[in-house]
C-alpha cells in the first residue's frame, strides 16, 4: 500500500513538472494610428496699374455734376384702415395728347414719409464766332503752347440714400450715453389693398423722362441724370477727352415692418392681411433717350436710377 501511495505521489510530481515546462502561444492585436498632415500654400498676386496721360490742352470744357442725398429715419406709420391707390393712366406720352419732347419729371406718392427726387444736370460748350475772346486786364495773355484746339467733357452723378439712420447719439439730459439706431416703423393692419398702377403711360417720348410712384411708406426714390457734351466743328483738327463717373450708395438698416402682425406694436386682436400690388402694363414703350421709372408698393425701400454720360462730338455744327 505504501508503495502504491509513493508511486501516486511520484506520478503527480511528474505531472506537475511536465505542466510547468509546457509551451505557451500568445496572440496579440496591436492597432497603430498615424496622422499625416500636408500643408500647401499657393499665393497668386496680380497688380495692374493703368495710367492714362493726355497731352492735349483743351481750348474749352463742359462739366456737369448731379447730386442727390436723401435720408428717411425716425418715422412711425400706423395708417390702419387707410387703403391707398396710386394710378398713372394714359399719361406721360400715353394719352391722346401725344408724346413729350425734352425733360419730363413726375413724382406721385399716396404713402407716408416718402422722399422722391429728380435731378437733371446738363453742360455743353459750343464754338463762338471767329475772333479771340478778350481777356480780363489782370490776366496775362496765354503763351502759344497753352492755346488748345481740343475739348474736354466731364460728367459726375452721385446718389446717396439712407433709410433708417445709424450712429445716432443717445442722449440723457445733456449727456450722450451711447450710439444707437433711429429706425422707421410701419405698424399698419387691416388694409384691404395697396396698389401702385401704371397703365398705358410713359410711351413714345423723346428726351429725358423720370417717373417715381410710391404707395408704400418711408421710401426713397430718385432719378439722377448728368450729361456733359463738348462740341467740335468740322473745321477743328483737335480731338477731345470725355470723362464720366457715377456713384450710388444706398443704405437700409434697423427698420421694423409689423404690417398684419399683432405681435408688433399694433393693437392686439384679429388682423387682416394686406394685399399689395405694383403693376406696369402697356407702358414704358417706344421711347428715345433716357427713361427712369421707380415704382414701389412696399415699405422702407431705396430705388434709384443714376446716369452719367460725357460726349465729345467731332464735326458738330456750331451754335
Amino acid at each position: 500500500m505504501k508503495k502504491v501511495l509513493l508511486a501516486g505521489v511520484a506520478g503527480c510530481a511528474l505531472f506537475i513538472v511536465n505542466s510547468a515546462s509546457a509551451d505557451v502561444n500568445v496572440l496579440a492585436n496591436i492597432n497603430k494610428t498615424k496622422d499625416i498632415t500636408v500643408t500647401e500654400t499657393v499665393t497668386i498676386t496680380k497688380t495692374v496699374d493703368l495710367i492714362a496721360v493726355v497731352g492735349s490742352v483743351p481750348g474749352k470744357a463742359a462739366e456737369s455734376t448731379g447730386i442727390i442725398n436723401q435720408a428717411n429715419y425716425g418715422n412711425l406709420d400706423c395708417g390702419n384702415c387707410a387703403e391707398k391707390n396710386d394710378t398713372i393712366s394714359n399719361s406721360i406720352g400715353g394719352g391722346t395728347g401725344g408724346a413729350n419732347n425734352g425733360i419730363v419729371n413726375v413724382n406721385q406718392a399716396s404713402g407716408n414719409m416718402n422722399n422722391q427726387g429728380n435731378a437733371v444736370s446738363v453742360a455743353w460748350d459750343f464754338d463762338t464766332s471767329p475772333g479771340p475772346t478778350p481777356l480780363p486786364p489782370a490776366v496775362p495773355p496765354p503763351s502759344p503752347q497753352a492755346v488748345g484746339d481740343s475739348s474736354f467733357a466731364n460728367s459726375q452723378a452721385h446718389v446717396d440714400q439712407k433709410n433708417g439712420a445709424y450712429n445716432v447719439p443717445i442722449e440723457s439730459g445733456e449727456t450722450i450715453i451711447g450710439i444707437g439706431l433711429d429706425p422707421n416703423t410701419v405698424d399698419a393692419v387691416n388694409l384691404l389693398f395697396r396698389d401702385a398702377v401704371i397703365t398705358n403711360s410713359i410711351n413714345g417720348n423723346t428726351g429725358l423722362v423720370n417717373v417715381n410712384q410710391a404707395v408704400g411708406n418711408n421710401g426713397n426714390q430718385a432719378n439722377n441724370v448728368s450729361l456733359a457734351v463738348s462740341l467740335l466743328t468740322s473745321g477743328t483738327q483737335g480731338g477731345g477727352v470725355a470723362l464720366s463717373e457715377a456713384d450710388l450708395g444706398q443704405l437700409n438698416t434697423g427698420n421694423h415692418n409689423w404690417e398684419s402682425d399683432a405681435n408688433g406694436v399694433a393693437d392686439s386682436g384679429e388682423v387682416i392681411g394686406i394685399h399689395k400690388s405694383a403693376t406696369i402694363d402697356g407702358s414704358v414703350n417706344d421711347n428715345v433717350g433716357i427713361v427712369g421709372v421707380n415704382q414701389s408698393a412696399g415699405n422702407m425701400s431705396n430705388q434709384a436710377n443714376n446716369v452719367s454720360a460725357a460726349f465729345v462730338v467731332v464735326g458738330a455744327s456750331s451754335f
